[in-house]
């Protein structure tokens, strides 16, 4: 059967749109469209069995799903979410972006024969474009976004950095984090040539349409649509003034086009209600940023295998157990509280169809002669206490984090997890292991780095067209991107290992100062030059050096007229023999 032409999402993203919502609900802990989905509502099955959806094989089925299973109304059995799917992609994030990564052009490399002064000099050179770059890439606003794309890739499998401008906000172009539910890329070798962003506007709360803002990239262009339709369609092609979001987007069209629009308003949006802009660039102004490769559900579906994998992969049957025991704990809690039985007679009744209660703060109760009946108020009220399993469902929850984190490439320390052998340490002998962590982020910095790169290159060049005479432009050379380490390295270790090594003579100046990390890399050379003018003022005020010393006083010759007074009474006395 032919699929519809407004579609939305088009064949075959379904499929991965629908994995999406699954991490998407994870991430965001809506229990709600977890039920939905693994109850099989909303999720393509492929076929039922004894009443029950699966999806594809046997591994496939949903209802071993915990949050899948159907609860009665009546039941009041509670479920809750322990949100460990959330800091996972928060430690990712962290990892790679706590920090901000340095982007920065690299400086030309000194001639062997450069003399002092050439050295100097290529130590103070800096690229005509860094400081814009800085401004960029460097700010606190780069930063923060780039810690939400971090959230972003970890959570779904990959972020796309969208360049954006507006003279009006801003006096600089910046980047833009899209999600992977929200784009339909297109890959050639490998590499991304468009791709098509959007964002939504639910107003069918208020009686309105579901609207969705397209923006197709391509190489030098940017189209802008506003499309009005629902949940499952694109609908049609609406102008951008329908909505009061998107009607700044009609100030991006050229001047002819804003000449008609002056003209004749509503004919010109009528025949052309979309928006296209030229970047000046003839590059994609959209960089993405895969989580890790390869995304194995669909490693051999064309149109999806270039698609990042996220850190959910594999491990959504875990956080549903997880869930399980964190809400079997709750329960406990709550049946933990103590219930008291006691007779009818003990209760009081309201009105009809109110039914009884039992007035705890009730100080005199009137028995009432029955047969068998104990006079004994202690025998006709009963407590009953259940047993509270914290330690069991605590132990039950951190086996699974480990294994959470053991599959998803983590330390088990960076999940709040501490090995048996550092527990029985004290606290200045225990080092966390933090080797899974730093492996899997260092194998994200090789998705990240790239990415970063290019998507610098294209704002920098887009910026010296936007905003011209501020130091953008386009420049063949791509910056490096220079991540900080994962683990802090203890300040005084690390200064006796730089002793040794300086004890030794095996490392220069140079190579101290930038082992020790306290003076930012644009001013290292001038540390160095400063080092070297101390140790020679050093060396001359040595205490062996006589310009320092306290002159001593000094034997008088013999043929020295002037002499001391008392040296030459003595010598006057003769001997008396």
């Amino acid at each position: 059967m032919p699929q519809p032409a407004d579609v939305w999402p088009p064949q075959p993203f379904d499929t991965a749109f629908a994995r999406f919502a699954e991490h998407d609900a994870w991430y965001c802990g809506d229990t709600a469209t977890l039920a939905e989905i693994y109850g099989g509502k909303g999720v393509q099955t492929t076929h039922r069995r004894g009443g029950v959806p699966y999806r594809g094989g046997v591994i496939g089925a949903l209802s071993k799903m915990w949050w899948g299973q159907p609860q009665d109304n009546g039941d009041g059995r509670m479920k809750m979410h322990l949100p460990v799917p959330a800091d996972i992609a928060q430690l990712s994030a962290d990892l790679l972006f706590a920090e901000a990564p340095k982007i920065r052009y690299p400086k030309p490399d000194a001639a062997p024969e450069a003399t002092d002064e050439q050295r100097q000099q290529q130590a103070a050179w800096k690229h005509p474009a860094q400081d814009r770059l800085d401004t960029i890439m460097g700010s606190d606003e780069a930063h923060a976004e780039l810690l939400n794309g971090g959230e972003l890739a970890a959570s779904s499998g990959g972020t796309y950095f969208a360049v954006t401008w507006d003279a009006s906000l801003r006096d600089h172009v910046w980047f833009r984090a899209f999600h992977h539910d929200c784009a339909i890329p297109e890959f050639r070798y490998g590499v991304l040539t468009a791709v098509t962003l959007w964002t939504e506007y639910d107003t069918t709360a208020q009686g309105g349409a579901l609207y969705r803002l397209l923006e197709r990239h391509e190489p030098g262009l940017i189209t802008y649509e506003l499309h009005e339709g629902g949940p499952g369609n694109l609908g049609k092609l609406v102008p951008m003034r329908t909505l009061p979001e998107t009607a700044h987007y009609e100030g991006l069209r050229s001047a002819a086009e804003l000449e008609a629009f002056a003209a004749a308003p509503d004919l010109a949006e009528l025949a052309n209600p979309a928006v296209t802009v030229a970047t000046g660039v003839d590059r994609l102004a959209v960089k993405y940023m895969p989580n890790v490769r390869p995304s194995r559900d669909w490693r051999k579906l064309g149109p999806l295998a270039n698609l990042g994998r996220s850190d959910y992969a594999g491990v959504e049957d875990l956080f549903d157990k997880i869930d399980q025991a964190w809400s079997s704990l709750m329960r406990d809690l709550e049946n933990g509280q103590g219930r008291l039985t006691v007779p009818e007679q003990f209760l009081e009744t309201g009105k009809p169809g109110e039914g009884a209660k039992f007035d705890v703060n009730r100080t005199v109760y009137v028995g009432v002669q029955a047969l068998g009946s104990s006079d004994k108020l202690g025998d006709q009220i009963v407590e009953t206490q259940f047993e509270i399993r914290v330690q069991q469902h605590l132990e039950t929850i951190d086996a699974l984090k480990r294994e959470i984190a053991t599959t998803c490439g983590y330390s088990p320390v960076h999940l709040g997890l501490r090995d048996v052998q550092q527990a029985q340490r004290t606290a200045t002998e225990v080092t966390a292991d933090l080797s899974d962590s730093e492996r899997t982020r260092d194998k994200k910095a090789l998705y990240a780095k790239p990415a970063l790169a290019e998507l610098a290159q294209v704002a920098l060049a887009i910026d010296g067209i936007v905003f011209p005479g501020k130091g953008g432009g386009w420049y063949d050379e791509l910056p490096d991107v220079e991540f900080a380490e994962v683990s802090q390295v203890d300040p005084l270790k690390n200064a006796q290992t730089i002793s040794m090594l300086d004890g030794a003579r095996s490392v220069s100046i140079l190579t101290r100062v930038r082992m020790a990390g306290q003076v930012p890399e644009e001013e290292i050379a001038a540390e160095v030059a400063r080092i070297r003018d101390e140790e020679t003022l050093g060396a001359m005020q040595e205490p062996a050096s006589a310009l320092f010393e306290a002159p001593e006083t000094e034997e008088p010759d013999d043929g020295d007229d002037q002499q001391p007074a008392g040296a030459a009474a003595g010598a006057a006395a003769p001997t008396d023999r």
